[in-house]
């Protein structure tokens, strides 16, 4: 499976109403169950092998998510390092459409993150922001396998999910 092109993608409505009734039921609940509900929907939802998240508001503390301990070993380290996509994603507001970590701009701009990623088995990484109306307050990776991000459909359904959460977490957050 690796290296291949995603399959048609199609998802149906009741499974999606769940996720999205999932996470927005986890934010109530305070930002840690809300990243975890996201980034199982995503799992579950979007066909990718990992995912993580990241809550870090400008006051308060950063809280994470993932979906598996390759996921969550690979936030944690690149939270150290201030570097990878989710970083850069949470500085510009912006999506990351997928890199594949053999390009050049992967190895050039998250050195560290690219080499451990690739240590890992990853191949492509995505990263959609917890976007508020005014700014990011955290990030969404998907990570595969794969060398080709996931579909135009899934990337959107990713940055739903995503914003979902942090529209759910706002309230409760103190920014």
């Amino acid at each position: 499976m690796r290296g291949g092109p995603y399959e048609a993608y199609q998802v149906d409505s009741e499974r999606l109403a769940t996720a999205f009734v999932e996470v927005a039921d986890a934010a109530a609940r305070g930002g840690t169950q809300a990243l975890a509900a996201l980034v199982e929907s995503c799992i579950s939802l979007l066909g990718v092998p990992s995912a993580s998240a990241v809550l870090k508001p400008p006051t308060g503390r950063v809280e994470m998510a993932a979906s598996d301990n390759r996921g969550l070993r690979l936030e944690r380290a690149s939270l150290s390092w201030g570097e990878g996509p989710g970083a850069d994603c949470r500085a510009s507001a912006q999506p990351i459409r997928g890199v594949p970590l053999a390009h050049p701009y992967a190895r050039a701009n998250w050195p560290s993150y690219t080499a451990m990623a690739r240590s890992l088995g990853f191949a492509c990484v995505v990263a959609v922001p917890l976007r508020t109306t005014d700014h990011a307050v955290g990030s969404l990776s998907l990570l595969s396998e794969r060398a080709g991000p996931p579909g135009a459909l899934q990337l959107r359904l990713g940055q739903h999910l995503a914003d979902a959460t942090a529209l759910g977490i706002l309230p409760r957050a103190r920014f």
